[in-house]
């Protein structure tokens, strides 16, 4: 009796423990509630959209898509602990059909893309964990941020999250991320990614490089990628390449008058395209050795050899 009188008594002290760590912890219990019933309300609105939409009703398909808006600010203040201002929903990505509709599309393998607007918390959340989010956001912040949100799964099953800050002087700031409609894991291969632009002098600079992309986040421009002097000469010569592709398009709409001068018209524009790319990698990318070698003999065995000009600003690379 004794023994069976102290169980007891432990499991009455057991029981009295877990409920005082459950009432120290309560936000633990209504995180995983609130999730649930975020992917609830998410799953409920886009059926809505779906049923409007095919209804041919636009009075109360716009009012659910401003519904989903709503709700996905407010979903963002939870997971990404931001005040979006403005949510982009496309038309055409919106609403999020199911998994049927896009594989009879795109003419894709069932299995290879998943349902994910319920997940729409989760990968949030993974996104806020991002050291990209973190410093875009450290910076941005307090401007108006505006989130867009593309079904990307075609070939891929990707979806995609854009966040576009903006101030009041036409300059802005962008980055995105991209997760697996199926594993929910971030699929972007390069961990950093920044587009600048400035609408005042149509500047605009996109880079997936990671320390112009963090010495952008701290210098003291609201967006501006700073090169060092190799990739700087890179996009100066970048811009020559682009005059180049101009004159060639107007020269042609004189020369170009039967199916020879055409051919040779589109090839050599390939080309100039194709050299374009391949400087723009060097500009924009981490890159080792190899994997430049590789770009590099891919172009020549297409087109021969590139310019002197590009062999000479590659040599002051080394």
């Amino acid at each position: 009796m004794k023994i069976e009188f102290n169980i007891i008594i432990i499991l009455i002290l057991l029981t009295s423990a877990t409920l005082f760590l459950i009432y120290q912890n309560p936000d633990d219990t209504p995180n995983s509630l609130s999730f649930e019933k975020h992917s609830d309300d998410l799953v409920q609105i886009n059926e809505k959209s779906k049923k409007y939409q095919l209804l041919d009703d636009v009075q109360k398909f716009d009012e659910s898509k401003k519904l989903m808006q709503e709700k996905l600010k407010i979903i963002s203040m939870d997971y990404l602990e931001i005040k979006i201002s403005e949510v982009t929903l496309l038309e055409g990505q919106y609403p999020f059909w199911d998994v049927q509709y896009r594989v009879d599309r795109f003419d894709l393998e069932p299995s290879s893309i998943c349902a994910f607007e319920q997940n729409m918390p989760l990968h949030l959340q993974k996104i806020s964990q991002t050291e990209n989010f973190q410093k875009f956001t450290k910076k941005y912040s307090s401007y108006h941020l505006e989130l867009d949100i593309f079904d990307e799964r075609n070939n891929i099953s990707n979806i995609h999250y854009g966040l576009i800050a903006t101030n009041e002087k036409n300059q802005g700031a962008s980055t995105y991320f991209h997760l697996d409609s199926c594993t929910n894991e971030i699929t972007d291969k390069n961990s950093y990614h920044l587009n600048c632009f400035d609408e005042n002098n149509e500047y605009r600079f996109t880079t997936s490089n990671s320390e112009h992309v963090l010495s952008s986040y701290s210098n003291s421009h609201f967006c501006k990628i700073e090169l060092d002097s190799w990739r700087q000469s890179l996009y100066d010569y970048s811009k020559i390449l682009q005059e180049k592709q101009r004159q060639l398009q107007t020269e042609s709409m004189a020369d170009t008058v039967d199916s020879e001068s055409h051919w040779k018209f589109f090839s050599e524009m390939n080309k100039q395209g194709e050299l374009g790319n391949l400087v723009a990698y060097m500009i924009h990318n981490n890159f080792d050795e190899k994997s430049l070698q590789d770009k590099i003999e891919q172009y020549e065995n297409q087109f021969g050899i590139i310019p002197d000009e590009l062999l000479e600003l590659m040599e002051k690379r080394k």
